[in-house]
């Protein structure tokens, strides 16, 4: 369950990533899928067991939300990261299609979020918008990913005015939800012409034990505690 879980996250966030193009009609903005143990009403299935065996949604509205059942299959734990990620997937999407079943859409507008998440290889990131430094020689952005592990994460990218990547730092723990980072990545700001900072959070008031800095010039003086500071002198 906690392997299916974890992995899974990144898949759904993924997927949700491409649902508001597909201009669906829904009674509610969330479909809930339930992998807890209790939530299920069937027993584990094979691996290769049908996903008519995996997952059943219900066609009634529930607390505001969709709901929908994942009976994780035994030995789930035990597969690759690459099949454990494909696997989700098609749990995921046949839950969607149940949906779509229950609601009257047409399941082949699905197929969209489907190719969505496997053009990203079957992951979740999230790119920031570029922004230039006040004296125009560098740009900046942050980008937010999903691990395996279920655990956000983002780094921040610095290039030139030509666009030649200059700085790619490591990456910093985040939010976790799909909002929550795109909101993260958008909170890069500069600090004159050699300083970024951002909240990897997603929150935009002083907080100084979240706020993450990237010092280009290699001037650590005056980084309040708390701070990353990462040293690109010369670039």
């Amino acid at each position: 369950m906690d392997a299916f879980a974890r992995i899974s996250r990144g898949i759904c966030e993924a997927y949700s990533q491409a649902l508001p193009g597909l201009t669906l009609d829904a009674r509610a903005s969330i479909m809930r899928l339930n992998a807890d143990p209790g939530a299920s009403r069937r027993p584990p299935p094979a691996l290769d067991a049908p996903l008519e065996d995996m997952v059943e949604v219900s066609a009634r509205f529930l607390g505001s939300q969709e709901n929908g059942w994942v009976a994780v299959p035994t030995g789930f734990a035990m597969l690759p990261a690459d099949q454990a990620r494909r696997l989700s997937l098609r749990v995921v999407h046949h839950g969607m299609l149940e949906l779509a079943r229950a609601l009257g859409w047409d399941p082949v507008v699905l197929a969209g979020a489907l190719h969505h998440v496997e053009a990203r290889a079957l992951r979740y990131w999230s790119e920031g918008p570029w922004k230039s430094a006040p004296d125009r020689r560098h740009r900046a952005r942050a980008v937010a990913g999903i691990s395996d592990d279920g655990f956000g994460h983002v780094h921040v990218e610095v290039v030139t005015a030509a666009g030649d990547l200059i700085v790619r730092t490591e990456h910093f723990d985040a939010a976790y939800h799909g909002d929550d980072l795109v909101r993260a990545c958008k909170t890069l700001r500069w600090k004159g012409s050699a300083r970024v900072s951002m909240d990897p959070y997603g929150f935009t008031w002083t907080d100084q034990h979240r706020r993450t800095v990237i010092d280009l010039d290699g001037g650590h003086s005056g980084a309040p505690r708390g701070q990353v500071v990462a040293d690109w002198r010369g670039k």
